[in-house]
């Protein structure tokens, strides 16, 4: 494997194979240990190998700390999300502000009907190694390192710059800049990309969720099922002057859904009720199922 991804360089063996171990396992002083990381290896990535597959991320994330790798990614949504996706046939997955492709690596190892996999990631420090990360993949992985809303054209975005990947990095609608953005729809009209019968859209794009759902409409329609994976962030939301019940119903207004939380067992949201009268106030993911895939759950 190379010794560099992006920016990064590979830590020591020994190192590695320290810091996988620690990131593993619930041990006393591992918060300590990762903040001498970030002080010392900051310019590193760590290296997770799965059977012929290798999986990099940056030594500053604390998440993979804290949930245990990246095969222990969230698992409590991620792991009901991978079991109704293996409730499908074969499935093309999008992976709309893909990060570092944690989330596509998830399912690619986790999910039979996979048939191929595009992830749209505009942070340049995130992109490569995306790159690195899908390439590892047994199925075909293209990634894409532009941003994703309803229109194509040429933003700014926004991002923490002490972080390699930052997750709440975002666009300025409106603004100029050297970041490219398109539609999924353009973006599917202008390359070739073999789409099986269901979509699967996992969207996490601070802010650009609606506009993403309205940039894909036109092949989620034509497609015989669709499921998205949305993330409802309080704060985010908040910041936007919105509820939750403003995306669902904006969503609604355009396509037909059912939604679900699988943090609590799949249970469906009750429309008739807020959001947060139902589940505590957190930062949830939340499935919405086209009709014809409302058998599943």
């Amino acid at each position: 494997m190379s010794k560099r991804v992006g920016s990064l360089q590979a830590l020591p063996g020994w190192l590695n194979r320290l810091v996988v171990w620690s990131q593993r396992h619930d041990v006393k002083g591992k918060y300590a240990f990762y903040r001498w990381m970030c002080k010392h290896y900051s310019d590193s990535y760590v290296c997770y190998n799965f059977d012929q597959a290798s999986f990099v991320l940056p030594v500053d994330e604390w998440c993979f700390w804290l949930e245990g790798g990246p095969d222990n990614y969230y698992m409590d949504e991620f792991g009901p999300f991978c079991n109704l996706l293996n409730k499908l046939g074969p499935f093309s997955f999008f992976d709309l502000g893909a990060d570092i492709g944690t989330v596509s690596a998830l399912v690619s190892r986790n999910c039979a009907g996979l048939q191929n996999i595009v992830a749209f990631e505009p942070n340049p420090g995130s992109y490569a190694m995306l790159c690195h990360n899908l390439a590892a993949l047994e199925v075909p992985a293209r990634a894409v390192n532009q941003a994703v809303s309803d229109f194509d054209g040429m933003v700014s975005f926004t991002t923490d710059n002490s972080q390699t990947g930052d997750h709440e990095g975002h666009i300025m609608p409106g603004s100029t800049g050297d970041t490219r953005v398109t539609s999924l729809d353009s973006y599917l009209a202008d390359n070739v990309v073999t789409l099986a019968d269901i979509l699967v859209l996992k969207i996490d794009v601070e802010g650009q969720e609606i506009p993403a759902v309205k940039g894909s409409l036109a092949n989620i329609q034509r497609a015989s099922g669709a499921v998205l994976l949305l993330e409802i962030h309080p704060e985010v939301l908040a910041s936007q002057g919105q509820t939750p019940e403003d995306m669902f119903g904006e969503i609604e207004s355009i396509l037909e859904v059912n939604w679900f939380v699988p943090k609590f067992a799949q249970q469906k949201v009750d429309r008739q009720q807020p959001f947060f009268n139902q589940f505590p106030a957190q930062q949830y993911d939340v499935i919405a199922l086209t009709p014809s895939l409302d058998y599943l759950l």
